[in-house]
């Protein structure tokens, strides 16, 4: 091809013929400039599908981790309506001022009042939960290697900023005030907390200790809230993960 066109100019050159060489150099230039655009749309074409690769990546690992964090969270909400059961067992007012509403109805919570009291729950009423710790290294490597533009649904990604940066952070604050009413409960009642059943617990529903158990359940009850917010915020999230990896 490169021969041919060095004929044509050699030709041109040769006859004398310098308007019509203008206008094949022009033209060969414009071929040039076309191809050059051409390698590069490819080339930015190449480039747009790989970042979507990782992007996708990213919405699939996070759409992962998501996953396992509501596992963890069913495990938690059951073990605090257990220990919900046993103080509403006795006075009922706590679950029916406080309990926990969900927006959309969900369920995931354990009624306590379908629950029955256990004295296997009695001392865990006294100390607080395993915490709810997030798998959160999928989203911090996402935002620390500046790998946020690769998700180009901004609603989405905004909508997974406020789960990280936003329901869990406020979740671990939560926590925090149950650890310390645990703290202070444990110092006021070492030996009620080691030696007392169901029934102790029961006849001193006028007493400050079954009043103090309360107040620490019900932080565990307004935790639970915060959790089941936060769940369904997940549950939302990951639908929305689900229909965008879907329209690939």
């Amino acid at each position: 091809m490169i021969k041919f066109f060095r004929r044509i100019r050699h030709t041109l050159l040769s006859e004398n013929r310098f308007s019509k060489y203008l206008i094949y150099a022009l033209g060969e230039i414009i071929l040039v400039v076309i191809g050059i655009l051409l390698a590069l749309q490819i080339n930015t074409w190449n480039e747009a599908r790989k970042d979507k690769a990782v992007g996708d990546q990213y919405l699939a690992d996070i759409r992962q981790d998501l996953e396992n964090d509501l596992d963890q969270m069913k495990g938690i909400m059951t073990a605090i309506s257990y220990e919900i059961s046993v103080i509403t067992s006795i006075d009922s007012s706590l679950y029916k001022i406080h309990a926990p509403r969900s927006e959309e109805g969900s369920k995931l919570f354990v009624n306590p009042f379908e629950l029955t009291p256990d004295s296997i729950h009695i001392t865990s009423i006294f100390y607080r939960n395993r915490s709810f710790r997030p798998a959160e290294g999928t989203y911090t490597s996402l935002i620390a290697d500046g790998k946020s533009g690769l998700i180009k649904n901004r609603d989405l990604l905004l909508k997974i900023q406020a789960i990280y940066d936003g329901e869990n952070k406020r979740l671990a604050s939560t926590y925090e005030s149950i650890k310390a009413k645990e703290e202070k409960v444990n110092w006021t009642y070492p030996f009620e907390i080691k030696r007392w059943t169901y029934t102790d617990l029961k006849k001193a529903k006028d007493e400050k200790i079954f009043y103090d158990a309360m107040r620490l359940v019900e932080e565990k009850l307004f935790y639970a809230g915060n959790l089941i917010r936060t769940k369904e915020k997940i549950m939302e999230v990951t639908d929305l993960i689900n229909k965008e990896l879907a329209d690939d």
